[in-house]
């Protein structure tokens, strides 16, 4: 194993840790979240969400493709690039959960 596989192992084990956290994060923040009907919301909130969903779109989008690639390549690849490309699969996924996260906190019902 070289350096470079080494560091791409490091890092899916780093981000794969990062993502479970963000996701037990996002659980918790949907079971206390007291969600507001997108008709409540003002212009401007309504404008934001509106580019929430459309980033949330180009990366779920970019995430199956990443996992797609992934698949081709642990059949045809090296357990390295398998991992390279979950790297990017697993980054993708923190990123589509953070904009969940700022989804909820915008739709969550504004303090009084």
């Amino acid at each position: 194993m070289n350096f470079g596989a080494a560091i791409v192992y490091i890092a899916l084990f780093v981000l794969t840790i990062y993502n479970v956290r963000r996701n037990y994060h996002l659980m918790k923040l949907r079971s206390k979240a007291k969600i507001r009907e997108p008709e409540r919301l003002s212009q401007d909130e309504q404008g934001k969400l509106k580019g929430y969903t459309a980033d949330k779109r180009k990366w779920s989008i970019l995430s199956q493709l990443f996992f797609f690639i992934s698949v081709f390549i642990a059949f045809k690849g090296t357990l390295a690039q398998l991992a390279f490309f979950m790297d990017l699969y697993t980054v993708s996924i923190i990123s589509v959960n953070n904009i969940d996260i700022d989804i909820i906190k915008l739709l969550g019902e504004p303090a009084s």
